[in-house]
């Protein structure tokens, strides 16, 4: 963010302390921030034309606005739409009702999360959640209904990974999952996933060109999820593996010995930082480094090294949004979000709720706030016939 648009963020912020009750002062502030709403007035949090204001940059703004405003149908959909994980603020009358909630499920099939638990029973509702987005499997119950699961894995194969686990064995279900997306494989029964015939099956132009390593390298680089059917040599061959797992990082699964090797771990971390997700241990000096690529490698460390204030001051320094992946601790603590602050001003969205609302933290931007000491009160001398007394 450039000097000037930092001014002008801190001047509007600062209009909502100035006077909380003034209208056009907060449609300022909320055109820049969102989230400003939590300082506005009472009445302002229940007037529809702010708290939509609010909503048009950050969803999660819903959670200040006034219990009315929750249960507004337009404005729940409008933060919907910006950030699915602003319903938790939604009103709960809303999220137990069918007809809306499949007008969320429309849009989006993860709303399905926030719905209350007697529609989350509900079969239809499930059913209209896994045909939108089928990650939604993962939420509930009917992980055993093989017709849903086939719904969820014709929109989306990996949501295979969240079958029951004699769906996984089902072939003709796992063929399904993996015509849509080769990374099912990982999911799949160890019956299937051996089963290299059943991907020629699928991929029959495939035989002939996986006897060649340049092929073969050229294919996974493409399609990671790849690796463990091109064969026992070429699946343990270093140079294909890095090739399969900058493409797609959770083929390292399937590859111990690598996946053991830091400095490896470490090369395709260069690519892609969810490598470091596979990495059985990852020590103080291995998370250093991981750090020097990106301050956001703190998401895949630890959690005893996520809580190391040194190292993640280093993070936040280089990557302030890195922040969202700190101790909870840290979260509060003023001098590692006040760094990550200086680094990149919407840190602060992941800083303890305490944080969020210092006004110095908003204001200075990272900087030491200025501190205003008291003058000193004169020491009156006492008068010359009181001494003597």
């Amino acid at each position: 963010m450039s000097e000037k648009a930092l001014k002008g963020l801190h001047a509007s912020i600062d209009l909502i302390w100035k006077d909380p009750a003034r209208k056009d002062y907060a449609l300022k502030a909320l055109a820049v921030h969102g989230r400003a709403l939590q300082f506005a007035s009472p009445e302002l949090r229940a007037d529809k034309e702010v708290v939509q204001k609010a909503l048009k940059s950050d969803g999660w703004a819903l959670q200040w606005a006034s219990q009315e405003c929750r249960k507004d149908r337009e404005l729940v959909l409008k933060a919907m739409k910006k950030d699915v994980g602003a319903l938790k603020f939604a009103a709960q009358e809303l999220l137990a009702d069918k007809d809306f909630a499949l007008e969320l499920l429309a849009l989006n099939g993860l709303a399905y999360e926030f719905l209350s638990a007697e529609l989350k029973a509900d079969r239809q509702v499930a059913k209209a959640a896994v045909t939108q987005d089928g990650r939604a499997l993962e939420l509930m119950e009917f992980q055993g209904d093989r017709e849903l699961v086939h719904k969820a894995v014709q929109q989306n194969g990996a949501a295979i990974e969240f079958a029951a686990p004699e769906l996984k064995e089902d072939k003709l279900l796992v063929t399904s999952a993996l015509k849509n997306d080769t990374s099912a494989y990982h999911w799949a029964s160890q019956e299937l996933r051996d089963d290299r015939e059943l991907w020629l099956q699928i991929c029959p132009e495939r035989s002939e060109r996986w006897r060649s390593v340049r092929q073969v390298m050229e294919e996974v680089s493409k399609e990671g999820a790849l690796l463990p059917m091109v064969g026992d040599i070429l699946a343990k061959d270093p140079e294909v593996v890095f090739r399969a797992a900058v493409q797609n990082p959770s083929v390292l699964r399937d590859a111990p010995e690598l996946r053991n090797d830091t400095e490896f771990v470490l090369r395709v971390a260069q690519q892609d930082l969810r490598a470091l997700a596979f990495a059985p241990e990852l020590s103080r000096e291995v998370a250093l480094q991981a750090l020097q690529i990106s301050g956001n490698a703190l998401e895949y460390l630890p959690q005893e090294l996520r809580e190391d204030k040194a190292l993640v001051l280093g993070a936040v320094q280089t990557t302030g949004t890195a922040l969202a992946f700190a101790g909870e601790d840290l979260r509060a603590d003023p001098e590692v979000v006040l760094a990550a602050c200086a680094a990149d001003r919407t840190a602060l969205l992941y800083a303890a709720p305490e944080l969020r609302r210092d006004k110095a933290v908003w204001l200075y931007n990272g900087a030491t706030p200025p501190s205003f000491d008291p003058p000193e009160e004169p020491v009156e001398e006492p008068k010359k016939d009181e001494e003597e007394v």
